[in-house]
């Protein structure tokens, strides 16, 4: 019997570098990045319907043959999610080739996480609605100049 499939925390902005360069080269899995912090109640939920109970019963391994489920701490990947306008806890990510951006849930809604996934698991990663730069987007710092770019650069991304 194979093990049961759970989110996996990312530790730090290299392991995360190293998780999306291998989905990049192994191709066509779903990358499911789910950005949550441990006081967020909505996150403690998701992180019984992702896991299940009991660990390795939920949606995560459910979906496991068409995607890969990771969380990022927004303390210990606070610029990161700032890049990426994450907004409300939690966010899932879901990327295709290790840095396109096919597709965007934010709350609770295990249904419309499982649509989403279903939805994007056979699109082409060239229809994404953005690109992920693993050198600036995870390591580069923001400044006191370049983050009011970054937020009016994520507003404008919204409206086209």
């Amino acid at each position: 019997m194979a093990p049961a499939i759970t989110v996996l925390p990312v530790a730090d902005g290299p392991k995360l570098k190293e998780i999306m360069k291998t989905n990049a080269e192994s191709g066509n899995k779903l990358l499911v990045l789910e950005f949550t912090a441990p006081w967020s109640e909505p996150c403690n939920y998701m992180r019984n319907v992702l896991d299940g109970n009991p660990k390795g019963g939920g949606l995560a391994n459910e979906l496991q043959d068409y995607a890969d489920f990771y969380e990022l701490d927004i303390t210990k990947f606070r610029q990161f999610a700032q890049r990426m306008t994450v907004e409300a806890l939690p966010t899932f990510l879901l990327l295709k080739q290790g840095y396109k951006i096919l597709g965007r849930v934010v709350g609770v809604d295990k249904e419309e996480l499982r649509r989403s996934i279903k939805e994007h698991k056979d699109k082409p990663a060239g229809g994404g609605l953005e690109k992920v730069n693993s050198e600036e987007d995870i390591d580069k710092p923001l400044s006191l100049f370049s983050s009011p770019y970054a937020f009016l650069r994520a507003r404008l991304r919204s409206f086209f």
